[in-house]
């Protein structure tokens, strides 16, 4: 399967709400409900478990995905990530970089091969 990268830099096909929808994976759907209802402070159930990758054509979205201010700026703009993005280093990508540090690396990476 060819990977899918996420406007904000995930790897999507990494992500294990998307190997857990692949795989139809009941038991890393539970295991990833608990880690990111502790994570974040929410209640998700396992059957919230299951995405088919952010910028794919399915239909299956993480809840969250479904509304992300950097998913849908990237759509209106037309990018296929954000490090394409005229503005990238926006205060909407900043704000949900504080959330998700790690994926600066890729999207600088990303950015510099543009």
């Amino acid at each position: 399967m060819a990977e899918i990268i996420g406007i904000c830099g995930l790897v999507c096909t990494d992500c294990s709400a998307f190997i857990a929808m692949r795989d139809d994976d009941d038991e890393l759907r539970a295991k990833t409900a608990a880690e990111w209802s502790k994570m974040h402070n929410a209640e998700l159930k396992p059957e919230d478990i299951n995405c088919s990758g952010c910028t794919s054509d399915g239909e299956v979205k993480l809840g969250h995905c479904s509304v992300c201010t950097v998913r849908l700026c990237g759509v209106k703009r037309g990018v296929t990530t954000c490090a394409e993005c005229d503005d990238y280093g926006c205060d909407t990508l900043e704000e949900f970089l504080k959330m998700a540090p790690m994926l600066r690396e890729g999207l600088e990476a990303r950015r510099k091969g543009k």
